[in-house]
């Protein structure tokens, strides 16, 4: 394999060439002008490069110009799709504009500075290339980096069963999509799951749904709940049994993921609501699902390696770092539409431009917000700190909980999400302080 790195920063290039150097024969090169050289000398000598990765910001000619200039030589020279040079953009800002702009122009996927060998992996590996895997650690038998490396070469190899959403949710769709549903309708479907219908009774008790009376029946609850609501939560239930595992601390860490994605759900739900969106439903399950890369990761590692502590912090960065893109590769595996896929990968970029999916905007408003409000699974300190604190998933259901006005409302001061939605920062804050406890006691509902 060959590869060309284009970088403008000396610092930048030599990480990507250690990380690089034993995939391929790299060649690095400081500007635009110099690469077009090697792209030139590499095509007489018949032996074109297999990747390139381009720096988005470089003086003179950007790494975004550069792509565009040779994706349009190929055109010109009339090469063929697949045997076109792969190219990914390096990007040190999570700027999705930009690389909205870059997948325009053709690039073949992006990596973040600082730019790690897990996310190298992952990218090679989605491309179709082969990764040498990272070498084994003596003390621990194998070191993260290759367990996860190891993981991702089987899913894209087809060796990793994929997770499967029960049946009812689509028949629920597709009632509700018919003409005039009603609820004896909903109720025969629901009622083929003896799991579900018990479960939707308990639910239409819980703070964030109940009425004035105690409901016993399933045909109580449904009414109560109504159609769209139910297929929320039946989608919720059918969510939760994927966050399962008989392996006791894999369960904790299963527990814990599954309380923040219900948060960022029912969050990303009512800010919807807040500003009108009809699809609340959709936009429900799309928070329910925006971190399943991160549950099949830790899921397949525990099979794979159960001697290692799935909670050690380290293998979490290491999970944490690939979560997103691996998350939309596995969405769409999944037959998952490209709303859900853009959700999964991008929930976690700091810019966002005015035309960008409200669906998009509103989960990664509602993931900020559920870290904030003690929500989170791991959090970084800083934008510089590798090491993570846990998010306070064990308050016990009565306990207090105090959310802190003055610094939720200084971090959510020129939030991109935020600021496009037209949300007043004083109204997300009510909205948070309401359903901060209704999140608590309904999520261990399910």
């Amino acid at each position: 394999m060959k590869i060309l790195i284009v970088d403008d920063e000396e610092i930048s290039r030599t990480i990507l060439l250690s990380k690089m150097a034993h995939i391929g024969t790299c060649v690095a090169v400081n500007s635009a002008k110099t690469a077009l050289a090697e792209l030139d000398k590499a095509q007489a000598e018949k032996h074109p490069f297999d990747i390139i990765t381009l720096d988005v910001s470089m003086p003179g000619m950007s790494g975004q110009e550069l792509l565009e200039h040779i994706r349009k030589k190929e055109a010109l020279n009339k090469i063929p799709q697949n045997d076109r040079v792969k190219i990914l953009m390096v990007t040190a800002r999570m700027n999705l504009s930009t690389i909205n702009a870059c997948i325009k122009r053709g690039c073949n996927g992006y990596l973040t500075k600082p730019v790690s060998r897990i996310q190298l992996i992952q990218s090679l590996s989605q491309m179709g290339f082969e990764s040498a895997i990272p070498e084994k650690n003596d003390q621990e038998g194998i070191s993260y980096s290759a367990g996860v490396a190891e993981i991702i070469k089987r899913f894209y190899s087809g060796k990793i069963i994929l997770p499967v959403f029960p049946s009812i949710v689509k028949e629920i769709e597709a009632l509700l999509a018919g003409k005039d549903p009603c609820i004896d309708d909903l109720a025969r479907i629901v009622e083929k799951d003896l799991v579900i219908s018990g479960k939707l009774v308990t639910i239409a008790n819980s703070s964030l749904y109940k009425g004035l009376d105690h409901i016993n029946s399933l045909h109580g609850a449904l009414v109560r709940l109504g159609l769209k609501h139910t297929l929320g939560i039946c989608s919720a239930l059918a969510t939760r049994n994927l966050f399962d595992s008989e392996n006791k601390t894999l369960k904790t860490e299963m527990d814990r993921l599954w309380v923040h994605s219900f948060a960022v759900a029912t969050l990303a739900r009512r800010l919807a609501e807040e500003k009108g969106f009809e699809n609340l439903e959709t936009i429900f399950l799309m928070g329910l699902v925006h971190d399943i890369g991160k549950m099949l990761l830790m899921k397949v590692f525990v099979d794979m390696y159960p001697d290692i502590c799935i909670s050690d912090r380290e293998l979490q960065l290491v999970i944490h770092e690939i979560h997103t893109t691996f998350g939309g590769v596995l969405l769409k595996k999944m037959h998952f539409s490209k709303q859900f896929i853009k959700i999964a990968e991008f929930h976690h970029w700091e810019q966002f431009e005015e035309e960008t999916d409200k669906e998009l905007l509103v989960v990664s408003l509602a993931d900020f917000l559920a870290r904030e409000m003690g929500f989170g699974f791991f959090l970084k300190k800083n934008e510089n700190d590798t090491k993570f604190e846990e998010g306070d998933l064990y308050l016990e259901i009565n306990d207090e909980f105090e959310l802190d006005h003055d610094k939720i409302m200084a971090n959510l001061s020129g939030l991109s999400a935020l600021n496009i939605l037209g949300l007043d920062p004083e109204t997300v804050f009510s909205i948070i302080e309401q359903i901060h406890p209704m999140i608590k006691e309904t999520s261990r509902t399910f």
